[in-house]
């Protein structure tokens, strides 16, 4: 029965655009049919005049359509703007955490996360969904590895393309350069072995610090 009312819809519809399309036809052949039988003389003014008529409106609609856009991608972009900002706030303050700090930013942005999701349905483009959507599904393996990197890196290019932010000078790691303590050194793991993992990381850099304290109190 739903079926039959939306294709009964959709053939209304259909039908009004017809009646539409057929009322505009038969205006332009009645006005032209309304100029055969006046004298030239006042056919050419009157068709600069209906030109003159046309154009203007057709400017003005035009106008209107594009000043609406504009003003609707604005109201977008400032939502989106405003959604991703206070996502990120969230993100970064989890990541410098530590123990039981870390802990409890961790549960208490379940019901975050779950808002958050809700609003990337309403707001957020295609490819910021689909680079969410891998990433938590990553991250929910419970296993941070280099993988778990790229792929937050891949969410916020995604993010920064939504809001027409231009990553051509990104370069491939630049997360882990900005919030890895040695971005360098994971990135060099990382070429050597793709599913290197971020306790493997955290192992040489704590071996590295007691290396740089054995030298620092033998001199």
């Amino acid at each position: 029965m739903r079926n039959l009312k939306s294709l009964a819809l959709v053939f209304i519809g259909l039908a009004f655009l017809a009646g539409c399309a057929g009322l505009m036809a038969w205006a332009v052949y009645a006005f032209f049919q309304y100029l055969n039988t006046i004298p030239k003389e006042l056919a050419a003014p009157l068709i600069a005049a209906s030109a003159t008529v046309f154009v203007a409106t057709a400017t003005v609609m035009v106008g209107r359509y594009y000043e609406r856009k504009k003003e609707l991608d604005s109201l977008y972009r400032d939502k989106k703007t405003e959604i991703y900002d206070e996502f990120l706030k969230e993100f970064f303050a989890l990541s410098f955490n530590s123990g039981e700090d870390s802990a409890k930013a961790e549960k208490d942005l379940v019901p975050f996360f779950r808002d958050f999701t809700r609003k990337l349905v309403l707001w957020s483009g295609p490819e910021v969904i689909e680079a969410f959507v891998a990433w938590k599904d990553h991250l929910a393996k419970g296993n941070p590895d280099a993988k778990s990197i790229f792929l937050t890196e891949a969410f916020l290019l995604a993010i920064r393309k939504d809001l027409r932010h231009t990553n051509r000078s990104l370069r491939k790691g630049f997360f882990a350069r900005l919030f890895l303590r040695e971005g360098a050194l994971f990135l060099a793991m990382a070429e050597k072995d793709p599913n290197v993992t971020l306790s493997a990381l955290a192992e040489i850099e704590n071996a590295l610090a007691l290396q740089a304290t054995a030298v620092q109190k033998g001199s």
